[in-house]
């Protein structure tokens, strides 16, 4: 295997490199995509047409940290038979957002005869990177073991996220999700990646590092572009073209890397979209995950 090189990011100074991982900064209106997902996400809950299983446990903090929980959401009125889930996994530099604001694209997918789990994790500076990981692959796990009782189908799990999710999405994939990194990675049926970064050295240089604290070792580990995915599944990347060029550059750079390792790969670029209304894809494209 040919390892890719690393995405260069050395010609950029420390003030230029923070502005090209500062989505926001160019988002047309990201603060209003972010209060219409939260909006669409507290309404769910009051729809007949919905079953909701909120803060589900996936995981035991320690210490002090609360629970790991993720929300679950099914059609009420479902086919006969173990539905398909999807997992999303929000971004926010592993150090923001939440999921109460994951259930945007719920509506569609149950249209379609999907169930779906947001899935909550603990943010840095409260658990290291690798943990963040690993959390992902319980949540995952968690639901492979109980997807059965839950009205789930435990061999349709995919898996979706943005940003730092996408990457979490990706590390999970590429099997580096803690003790149970192997049996996480088999779990997937399929993953769709938005907009996210998986080389994570550009990251570790830039002003998301003063919170994460992202070490060298991790770096290494923990960047999906320099590792196979772990399973053949069908994955989908996605990526606005109004988005900064340094998530450009990663999403190409896993595109590339990943091609020849998987039957199923296609990649979108959608035109018009920028880092943050590129998610409402996932709702238009939820009969086709």
């Amino acid at each position: 295997m040919t390892t890719p090189p690393p995405i260069g990011f050395q010609h950029l100074s420390r003030a230029e490199l923070d502005h090209q991982l500062s989505p926001s900064r160019s988002a047309k209106d990201f603060m209003g995509v972010l209060q219409r997902h939260e909006l669409e996400t507290s309404t769910l809950a009051h729809d007949p047409t919905l079953r909701r299983l909120p803060d589900l446990v996936y995981g035991h903090g320690v210490g002090p940290l609360p629970p790991q929980t993720l929300d679950l959401t099914l059609p009420a009125r479902a086919p006969g038979g173990l539905l398909p889930c999807l997992l999303f996994v929000h971004g926010g530099f592993w150090q923001q957002g939440s999921k109460a604001g994951s259930g945007f694209a719920v509506r569609a997918l149950a249209q379609a005869g999907w169930a779906h789990a947001a899935v909550g994790y603990t943010l840095a500076p409260q658990a290291s990177l690798r943990d963040i990981v690993a959390e992902i692959g319980q949540a995952l796990l968690y639901l492979q073991r109980e997807g059965p009782r839950l009205g789930l189908d435990p061999t349709r799990l995919v898996i979706a996220g943005h940003s730092a999710g996408a990457h979490l999405c990706a590390a999970v994939l590429a099997g580096m999700a803690g003790a149970q990194a192997a049996q996480a990675a088999q779990a997937v049926a399929g993953a769709v990646l938005i907009s996210g970064v998986y080389d994570l050295a550009p990251v570790a240089a830039s002003y998301v590092n003063d919170v994460v604290h992202i070490s060298p070792e991790e770096v290494r580990t923990l960047s999906p572009l320099f590792a196979l995915p772990a399973r053949d599944v069908p994955v989908h990347i996605l990526i606005g073209q109004d988005e900064p060029e340094a998530f450009q550059v990663q999403s190409q750079a896993l595109r590339q890397a990943w091609a020849p390792h998987l039957t199923h790969l296609k990649f979108s670029s959608l035109p018009g979209r920028d880092h943050f209304d590129v998610l409402d894809a996932l709702g238009e494209l939820a009969p086709l995950v």
